[in-house]
């Protein structure tokens, strides 16, 4: 065997060794891989072709051992077959060209391979040795045409899909892993020195060393530089605050760590995803709507997974992502933007139809942006509608301060430390000061402004968040509405002042007028109707039936005028007057107005009931006012209930005070009428009929406010109506009396 033969079997042997090696790194990162296994493959069948070769060559001049040359040989073809099919595998498999025609060559070369076996075996391989001991055979024309196709289409779709490959290493060694083969082919001569099989193992270490650089070596290396790059790929995108600004930046950064031609972002709107935003893809895609499980994009969102494809075109059967995305889109990872456990939306990384495949570490790497991009984007949303929120309140403060500044009423703004947060003119011109704003409005205005009841007021603020009270500024009266600012914890109040005094000095003219018509009016009302009386009763004789009529009205009009002048004075009396407060006995008080009604309700048919309990606390009240509210209650009861009802009086303690309830079945009122009930001379529609000044409640209501009390009432119309009048057990020790009528 000569030198050269030597050292190529040499430099064949540790290639292989070193290949193996390879092999034994990249089957322990994946053993699982397609790619890893075709390439182990490549290295049994080269280290068959190698084996043969050796054999061969090693005893090809030896006499007597002519049959381990000639196996040799046939091993050296199996070899070099396998090799073929095995690289045409493995290109396919790298540059995603395993289509139903990848199936289809591999089994006709499995079954050609098969059959070369087996007509190996069986018959006598053809070679020879020459005086050096270089052992010469060739191919036939078959097997140099099919073998050659193999190696020709494994070099020229691995060499233009290239760009492809992150790492240069694998297109060059498939071209000279393939380049050896054609050169076994096509040179006898190359084939007799071991050159092709030469470059064969040299291409395959190559390619071996650019495996492991792709699976172990760079992933490793770069897996600072990834989290790196997802780092100020989260920055670029959280820096930006509008919506359209920040999916225009994810979706540029997400093509540009991922080195891929594109990208797309789908927002969930409603039942459908909406193509909110892309990157090197036509604007007026934006807008295309997907249904919730249409497309990769309808996919992920409803499966809350990422998905990653190849080649769109062979693995996505569904509906298009976007018009002409079958087309155009080559490889594809999507991955849902979650946040809050809400899929917010899908991010679409997008390679050409000629450019590189995404891998794993790529799914992980856009993985690891989602979350950044999901947070952003909700942040976004919510920048956004609070800048709306924000402008849509400082319009509508704008437009209240203008409103407030043009009001004739003094309206000021305090915070929980009193101190003026907001004042109008009105409200500056009356306090005398330009400018009232941090003032404390204690400071400001005499102690006799504030609330006279705080107590009161403070109930009143807790229950109903507004309190009412009259004060004197400046010789003017004031009606003070006070209000809670802030809708659930108060964070301050508003003052609003209405001035009344113009309102009091009217009212005040119109009692006035009233009481002094009512008590001129009385004596003369009085004299007409005792001569009225008089004369029906001396004028017997006289008086015909239509005079006696005409007499007998004009009595009951003057009983009715009567019955008003005495309604007002006393309504008058208790409103100006101050009831003289002794303690009495309550339940005599209320069975005696019940027994003063009962012929009355006897009457009107009317079943009068008293249900007062004999042990009611004695309280301090006015007997006279107070037996005159009960009546006014009473009698109404009775009035407004028809023939057949009941009235029921009762009466309970309840802590300090003691509540009397006077309840009928009768129409009852409506909420329009229950508003304006206790008004001076308000008579509810379509109640003509029913006799009655309108004055009796509002004098109910008047003395039971002179007794600190209060009343109300619970009513629905046809339902009858129940009024509730709660006295205080005990009054303030000083005693009041009745002014001189």
């Amino acid at each position: 065997m000569s030198v050269a033969n030597t050292l190529a079997l040499a430099i064949n042997g540790v290639s292989v060794a070193l290949s193996l090696v390879l092999l034994l790194l990249i089957l322990w990162q994946d053993s699982r891989s397609a790619i890893n296994l075709s390439f182990g493959v490549i290295i049994l069948s080269v280290l068959i072709w190698t084996a043969g070769s050796m054999l061969s060559r090693a005893t090809a001049q030896i006499s007597g051992v002519r049959s381990l040359a000639d196996i040799g040989v046939r091993l050296l073809e199996i070899g070099f077959t396998a090799s073929c099919v095995a690289i045409y595998v493995f290109t396919m498999l790298i540059t995603g060209g395993q289509r139903r025609i990848f199936w289809i060559v591999v089994g006709v070369a499995l079954v050609v391979t098969i059959y070369q076996m087996i007509i190996g075996f069986s018959t006598t391989p053809v070679y020879n040795v020459r005086d050096d001991g270089a052992v010469v055979y060739s191919f036939s024309d078959f097997g140099v045409l099919l073998y050659g196709s193999f190696a020709i289409v494994g070099m020229f779709v691995t060499w233009g899909r290239r760009q492809k490959f992150k790492v240069r290493w694998v297109p060059i060694g498939v071209v000279g892993f393939c380049s050896g083969l054609l050169l076994e082919l096509i040179s006898p001569q190359l084939r007799t020195l071991a050159i092709s099989l030469n470059v064969t193992t040299i291409s395959m270490l190559l390619l071996g060393y650019a495996l492991v650089q792709a699976q172990i070596i760079d992933p490793l290396a770069g897996r600072a530089t990834q989290l790196q790059a997802v780092r100020d790929v989260g920055l670029a995108i959280t820096s930006q605050l509008r919506l359209e600004q920040v999916l225009s930046t994810v979706a540029t950064q997400a093509a540009g760590i991922l080195g891929a031609d594109g990208a797309a972002i789908f927002l969930n709107q409603s039942d459908q995803l909406e193509l909110a935003a892309v990157y090197n893809m036509p604007d007026g895609f934006i807008g295309y709507r997907l249904g919730r499980t249409e497309g990769i994009a309808g996919t992920v969102a409803g499966s809350r997974q990422a998905m990653r494809l190849e080649n769109y075109t062979r693995d996505w059967t569904g509906a298009p992502d976007t018009p002409y995305a079958r087309q155009a889109f080559g490889s594809v990872i999507a991955t849902p933007l979650i946040f809050a456990d809400e899929v917010m939306g899908v991010l679409l990384v997008i390679a050409g139809v000629t450019s590189k495949r995404f891998d794993r570490d790529d799914l992980h790497l856009l993985e690891l942006l989602s979350p950044q991009a999901a947070v952003a984007i909700t942040n976004s949303r919510l920048f956004e509608r609070r800048r709306v929120l924000a402008d849509e309140l400082e319009s509508a403060k704008n437009q209240l301060e203008t409103l407030l500044m043009s009001t004739e009423n003094p309206v000021l703004a305090l915070n929980r430390k009193l101190e003026v947060i907001f004042a109008n003119y009105a409200a500056t011109d009356l306090l005398g000061l330009s400018d009232l704003t941090g003032n404390v409005i204690t400071d400001l205005m005499p102690q006799n402004v504030l609330p006279p009841d705080p107590m009161r007021a403070a109930r009143d603020l807790h229950r109903w968040r507004i309190h009412t009270y009259e004060l004197t500024i400046r010789d003017k009266t004031y009606m003070c509405h006070l209000g809670l600012l802030g809708r659930q914890r108060a964070q301050g109040y508003v003052v609003v002042l209405n001035d009344i005094t113009q309102l009091k000095e009217l009212d005040r003219l119109k009692n006035q007028m009233i009481r002094m018509t009512s008590h001129d009016l009385k004596n003369p009302i009085s004299a007409a109707m005792m001569n009225t009386e008089l004369l029906l009763e001396e004028g017997e004789d006289i008086l015909n039936p239509d005079l006696r009529g005409y007499a007998n009205t004009i009595y009951a009009q003057l009983e009715r005028m009567s019955r008003i002048t005495a309604g007002i004075l006393d309504l008058e009396r208790v409103q100006s007057g101050t009831p003289m407060f002794q303690e009495i006995e309550l339940d005599h008080t209320i069975h005696a107005a019940v027994h003063e009604f009962e012929d009355y309700a006897n009457t009107h048919l009317i079943h009068l009931k008293s249900q007062v309990p004999d042990d009611l606390p004695p309280i301090m009240a006015d007997r006279i006012y107070l037996s005159r509210a009960l009546a006014n209650l009473i009698e109404n009861a009775i009035k407004y209930t028809k023939s057949g009802g009941t009235v029921t009086v009762s009466a309970d303690t309840n802590a300090n005070t003691v509540v009397i309830h006077v309840a009928d079945t009768g129409v009852g009122m409506s909420p329009e009428v229950q508003a304006r009930v206790f008004d001076r001379f308000y008579r509810a529609p379509g109640m003509e009929q029913v006799t009655g000044t309108g004055l009796g409640l509002s004098l109910v209501k008047s003395v039971v406010e002179a007794h600190k009390g209060k009343i109300w009432l619970e009513s629905a119309s046809g339902k009858g109506t129940t009024f509730h009048l709660s006295l205080p057990i005990r009054q303030p020790t000083v005693e009041w009396r009745k002014p001189v009528s």
